[in-house]
């Protein structure tokens, strides 16, 4: 079988069967969460070692989607590729990573008959902490070792190491510390 239709097959069981499996701490869990492993495994484009696809994920047939080793992509999340997780991100449930948003340009033709902008890449870098209902929108980087707190929308591009939360999210602190300055400190 050639990839396209094991990519296919393999969406259609995810999307039918295993997105509904159980929550991984549920009873059950563990052999739920091995089964949307092994179906995102043929579905993304690329998928690490020993990751986590929770119940209700939803990312299409999983084109333009790297998933990273030991990342997760969070319980009930929305992502709309093309997105780039890196290794070891933790993601909550609830998070929406949309990569295209609608054009809006024209004032003659309604906004639901104008189309797509371009997809921009998000990129989630390596050892990411994504909190529950986060937004991210098209283009955005995360950069690694950061924190992006819950309920944040991610507008503008998160440096490494810093934390951040809010609507829009702001930087709150920095995690690496600046030369001579104690662990935790910065704005907030």
């Amino acid at each position: 079988m050639t990839a396209a239709p094991r990519r296919a097959l393999a969406a259609a069981a995810y999307l039918g069967f295993a997105r509904h499996l159980p929550w991984s701490p549920r009873p059950g869990g563990r052999a739920a969460r091995r089964i949307r492993a092994a179906l995102a495994r043929r579905m993304l484009d690329g998928c690490g070692r020993d990751v986590n696809v929770e119940h209700g994920a939803w990312f299409g047939s999983g084109r333009g989607i790297v998933l990273g080793d030991r990342s997760a992509i969070g319980m009930d999340a929305l992502v709309i590729g093309p997105v780039t997780i890196g290794a070891d991100v933790m993601m909550g449930p609830r998070c929406v990573l949309l990569a295209a948003g609608h054009e809006t340009a024209s004032l003659e033709l309604p906004m639901a008959q104008q189309g797509f902008r371009p997809e921009r890449t998000i990129v989630i870098e390596d050892d990411v902490w994504i909190g529950a209902g986060v937004t991210i929108l098209p283009g955005r980087r995360i950069g690694r070792g950061s924190v992006v707190g819950a309920a944040s929308v991610v507008t503008v591009d998160v440096p490494p190491y810093t934390v951040v939360a809010g609507n829009p999210a702001r930087v709150v602190k920095h995690r690496r510390p600046a030369p001579g300055e104690p662990a935790g400190t910065g704005p907030g």
